[in-house]
């Protein structure tokens, strides 16, 4: 059973360029911040928190636009997600069963190394 479906393949593409360039804006953002605090921009360029906020904000629609125009990008992306489509993915028992003995070996893991580790002690104890 896949969770996506191949008709729904631009509404998702759109959707992750728009994430991407939000994030991308994110970190315009905060990058400008700190260049304004380690160059005390803030004090020396008039408005200067709209500026690095305008710019943020520019950069994510200019990025969005260039990869929704970008016909080799959104090709790239259509194959990603064709890809996706063919997908199966596991049902919640299988998951449940897996994530349980996946914890039960990890303890049993963790029991031989504390097991080792006293043991290491003991005879390093008896040693010095």
């Amino acid at each position: 059973m896949s969770i996506v479906k191949s008709e729904d393949a631009k509404k998702w593409i759109n959707a992750f360029i728009a994430i991407c360039s939000i994030l991308l804006g994110y970190v315009v953002i905060n990058f400008m911040s700190f260049l304004g605090e380690y160059f005390d921009l803030e004090a020396k360029v008039n408005h200067y928190l709209w500026l690095s906020q305008g710019l943020g904000v520019a950069f994510a629609v200019v990025s969005f636009i260039i990869a929704v125009k970008h016909k080799e990008i959104m090709a790239y992306l259509g194959e990603v997600y064709g890809e996706l489509v063919k997908v199966v993915w596991p049902d919640k028992d299988s998951i449940v069963k897996l994530t349980v003995g996946i914890v039960i070996a990890l303890a049993i893991c963790s029991g031989i190394l504390v097991l080792i580790d006293f043991i290491f002690r003991k005879i390093l104890s008896l040693i010095y």
